[in-house]
């Protein structure tokens, strides 16, 4: 059922990262297109890229910590047992856990100095952008927790 749970929660984010890559992609297409063909330009299109782009790249961490994608180095897991493999990567989703939660901490003292403040062109507020931070490192932190759970149900040898 956990694995079930990653698998759709990690299609549906990938759903959702294709959807703004391309929506991206579109934007710059069109703002090129603008510029270069009529000499103008759509007001708010660069921020509406730029917010795009920061949302693709958390919740594109977080996709990354759910298919074991971080980084990592295997150099001492290789030559450890079954139970010393599973207690490292038990370790090692704890940390990085752990590092997601501080940051996500941080960020909402920073959402909240600053995320009033209006974006220039657009003036929409700061902290619809800010938000994806804490966002990317929730889903993260739910993936490690989810990948300890799995780690820990394991019996040896499978």
């Amino acid at each position: 059922m956990l694995e079930q749970f990653e698998r759709h929660l990690t299609r549906a984010l990938e759903g959702v990262l294709a959807a703004g890559m391309l929506g991206i992609f579109g934007i710059i297409v069109i703002l090129v297109a603008m510029r270069y063909g009529f000499q103008t330009g759509l007001v708010g299109a660069n921020e509406l890229a730029t917010v795009a782009f920061v949302y693709v790249s958390s919740l594109g961490a977080a996709v990354a910590v759910g298919k074991d994608e971080h980084i990592r180095v295997d150099l001492i897991s290789g030559r450890l047992s079954h139970r010393g493999r599973k207690t490292l990567r038990i370790i090692s989703l704890t940390l990085v856990g752990l590092l997601n939660l501080v940051v996500a901490a941080y960020s909402m003292s920073w959402i909240a100095t600053t995320g009033y403040t209006p974006l220039p062109a657009s003036q929409l507020p700061r902290y619809l952008a800010q938000a994806s931070v804490p966002l990317g490192c929730f889903l993260a932190l739910v993936y490690c927790c989810a990948k300890i759970l799995a780690t820990l149900r394991k019996e040896p040898g499978s």
